[in-house]
This record gives structure tokens, sequence and C-alpha cells, in this order.
């Protein structure tokens, strides 16, 4: 996960925009600043139950108030990926920072799912590029696609993840040779599968008193290739989150539509997954990748203010 202890440390000492940015999100939660950076996980403890997914979120609108406070660049889009997909909804003004964070937080009472079935787990696995996961799947009972990498090695393959009860994705792996399929250890949840309904209950009326607004600049979606412009569509993407699968090919693709020139990815990020994108992308987590961007920026030539898409993951 992208929430390792000390993530935005570097920039919150050196840029007042980031601390306030944070001591404000201190305040929304209730966790210092401190605490925010330095809590670890605990053991068996899944991501939206520690201050992991808060520590990912500060790092991300802090960079971004950066970015723009500081150098004048502000998105001409954005998108993000799972989580990721909340956070770019935030910094398009289409969620109130606020909001997100009592969202975050409500997260993290969330109840575990009933146990009658077993314990639930996500699983990795190489496939051709051009098999349909829905006839891969077919017939394949508690086993759901969670998430489409994209392409790996030389393309002819990708990568996705599945969730599913642990049993039942053993029982599926079973059928392909020693290794091919992974079922991970680290993850408890099956996320982005029907298995999570009890998130999206549980948040629903946290959901309800949110208000949403239509976003400044469109929002790519990671579940299906098209710019979200409206509220509507916003409050339909944080609802479906928890159990709709999620595509890097739909992100990705939906950006490339738009006429993306120029992507940063913001905070703690598995870098490698936005490569494939056919416009140049800079990752910017610390400060001298803060410079990096500038410099981008500059290279290729895109106008300030309205600059490039930014990607939260």
């Amino acid at each position: 996960m992208n929430d390792q202890p000390g993530a935005g440390a570097e920039l919150y000492e050196l840029f007042p925009s980031v601390q306030h940015t944070y001591q404000r999100i201190a305040e929304w939660t209730g966790i210092d600043v401190q605490r925010i950076f330095e809590e670890e996980r605990q053991p068996g403890q899944e991501h939206r139950q520690g201050i992991g997914a808060i520590r990912q979120a500060a790092a991300v609108l802090g960079i971004a108030d950066v970015l723009a406070e500081e150098y004048g660049i502000t998105p001409a889009a954005v998108c993000g990926l799972s989580f990721g997909a909340l956070v770019g909804a935030t910094l398009a003004g289409s969620v109130e920072r606020q909001d997100l964070f009592t969202l975050l937080m409500r997260l993290r009472e969330v109840p575990p799912p009933a146990a009658d079935n077993g314990p639930q787990a996500v699983a990795m696995l190489r496939i051709p590029y051009d098999t349909a996961t829905d006839d891969l799947l077919a017939g394949v009972p508690d086993v759901y696609l969670s998430a489409d990498l994209g392409k790996v090695g030389t393309g002819q393959e990708r990568m996705v993840l599945l969730g599913g009860y642990r049993s039942a994705l053993q029982e599926f792996g079973a059928g392909f040779p020693a290794g091919a399929l992974h079922v991970s250890d680290d993850h408890g949840a099956a996320f982005h599968s029907p298995l999570q309904q009890h998130i999206s209950d549980f948040l629903e009326p946290t959901l309800e008193a949110m208000t949403f607004h239509d976003p400044r600049v469109p929002v790519h979606s990671c579940m299906e290739r098209k710019a979200l412009t409206t509220a509507e569509e916003i409050r339909d993407l944080f609802r479906r989150n928890p159990t709709a699968p999620v595509s890097v090919p739909h992100m990705i693709g939906g950006l490339e539509d738009g006429g993306t020139e120029l992507g940063l990815v913001l905070g703690p990020a598995a870098f490698g997954t936005f490569q494939s994108a056919a416009f140049p992308v800079v990752h910017v987590e610390s400060p001298d990748h803060v410079f990096e961007a500038m410099t981008a920026v500059y290279d290729f030539g895109i106008e300030l203010p309205s600059t490039e898409a930014g990607v939260a993951q």
C-alpha cells in the first residue's frame, strides 16, 4: 500500500502551504500531525482501518497546494485509482476537503463482514491481453475481478487482481500452472468486489449527508472510460468505489481521450502504473520532484496556470 510512515514529511518541513494543509486535517480528524506522519498500520489491519489513508490523502493534497500556490500549476483534469479516485474528486472541487476526511474517519469504523463464508483475500494473475475477464470468471462462484492493471512485460499479457473468498481463490488457482495465481497473505479484504457491500451500506448515511458539487475540471473515472462532470456522477463514484472493479486502462485511456499533454502523479504511488500512458508522466512526492515537475511543465511547453492533468493514486 502507498501509506508508509513518513510520506509527505519532507514537503511539510519545507513549505508553509503544506504545514497549513496538515494543520487543517489535524483539526478535522482530531489526529495530530506527528501521528499522521508516524503511526504504522498494525498487523492484520486493513488500509481503511489505520491512518494510512489519511496520511496518503494529506500528502496528495499538500503537494497539490504547493504546486498551485507556489508555482501556479493547477490541473486541467484529474483522475485516481481506487482510493485515489476519491482524492482526485476532492482536488477537482467536487467534494469539500473536510467532508473527505469525515468519510475517511468513518471508514475506520467499518465493522468486519460476516464470517459465514470464511476469510476474504486478493489474488494476482497474468492473463493473455485479449482475454475477456467475464469469460475467465464465468461460472466461478465467489471470485470477482477487482482491478485491471493493464499491460505487463512485452505487452502480450495484462495483470489483473481478483477478489473473493480465500478458499474460492485457491480452488480457482488450482486450474492454472503452479504459481500463476498468487493469493496475497497481506490483504484480508476482497476490495472492489460485491463482497465489500457491507462498506457501502455502512457509509451510505455519510454519503447521503455530504454535498457534492460539479467538478471544476473533468474527473476521469477508473471504473469506465468516461469523464465525470456532474455532482451526481461523483456521488455515484463514491458510492460504487468499494464494490466496483477498477481499471488502469480505463483511467489512462480517458486522460488520453481528453488530450492530456503531461501527467503529474501526486504523492506516494505505484508510479509504474502510469508509465504505459501515451503522454509523459512525472512523479511528484518530494521537494526535488516539485522542481522536476516545474522543469517538465516548461520543457513540454505547458501554459500556466491551467496546465496538466493531475493524477492521484
